[in-house]
């Protein structure tokens, strides 16, 4: 019987590396993707098929890739939506282009790849799709607030998915990540909106300290990326909407849905009673 394929966006770095290096050590088929094809040599070498993918490419060529990809082996079982950058700084210090662009890497290209192979999944009457948000898409964190929008929309279409998808037996599922020491916040994946506003003193602090904290998370993502793969190959196992990875994300976003549930029913008075006599 021939391995489980994957196919899986930004891989030069991070996450996206590790995923890969995972799966191969597994013995499954990957397919690498990243913008930059050169940063994914040391991936080929370990036996990954490897493409270029600007997942912010127009639809039609996102498309045309779907198709290409799709007939190399002729099916794929998983689809791992990892291309994302992060994008710092006040909602208001972001600049309009900047947020598209946030949007346009972490949504929009999401969005593009996920509906470019829903076809063939729908046909094939099989797969999963695995997007890789962050637990700020539920923390909705102050420093962060564009790129944590960005994720809550990534949960979103993932919730959504989970259930529209399910009468052609394709799954979905959400990861939520915590801090993990990965190069997300070096210079090259950490953009700053550039209208600097001097009032908003939190957002600043948030960043000097997020910064100044890289290299020392307390998260491995190579630990994270066996957890990833393990748990969705094991295609028997029950899914939930999403899953929190890491300590701190398990302890925060726990912590969050509980302050929410009592936050409810503490105003319940004021949420029912709406009805017609």
């Amino acid at each position: 019987m021939s391995s489980p394929v994957f196919l899986i966006t930004g891989c030069s770095t991070g996450f996206g590396r590790e995923l890969s290096r995972v799966a191969l050590d597994r013995g499954f088929r990957v397919i690498s993707t990243a913008r930059r094809l050169e940063t994914l040599d040391g991936l080929k070498e370990q036996g990954a098929k490897t493409w270029q993918l600007d997942v912010t490419s127009p639809p039609h060529e996102i498309q045309a890739f779907a198709a290409e990809i799709w007939a190399i082996y002729g099916h794929i079982d998983f689809l791992i939506n990892n291309a994302g950058y992060l994008r710092g700084g006040a909602i208001e210090e972001n600049t309009p282009e900047e947020v598209m662009a946030q949007f346009n890497t972490n949504v929009f290209g999401l969005l593009n790849i996920t509906n470019a192979f829903l076809q063939y999944f729908r046909k094939r009457r099989a797969g999963m799709i695995v997007n890789i948000s962050s637990q700020g898409g539920s923390l909705n964190m102050v420093g962060a607030g564009i790129y944590c929008a960005s994720k809550a929309a990534v949960d979103s279409l993932s919730d959504t998915w989970s259930r529209e998808l399910a009468e052609f037996d394709v799954k979905c599922i959400s990861i939520q990540p915590g801090m993990f020491r990965t190069s997300v916040s070096e210079s090259s994946n950490l953009g700053r909106g550039s209208h600097r506003i001097p009032e908003y003193t939190v957002p600043d602090k948030v960043i000097v300290e997020y910064n100044a904290a890289t290299g020392t998370e307390r998260g491995d993502p190579t630990k994270a990326a066996v957890k990833i793969i393990d748990f969705i190959s094991d295609t028997g196992r029950d899914l939930p909407l999403r899953l929190p990875l890491g300590e701190d994300a398990f302890e925060a976003l726990k912590a969050f849905h509980l302050h929410r549930l009592d936050e409810i029913e503490k105003f319940k008075e004021w949420s029912v009673g709406t009805g017609f006599d």
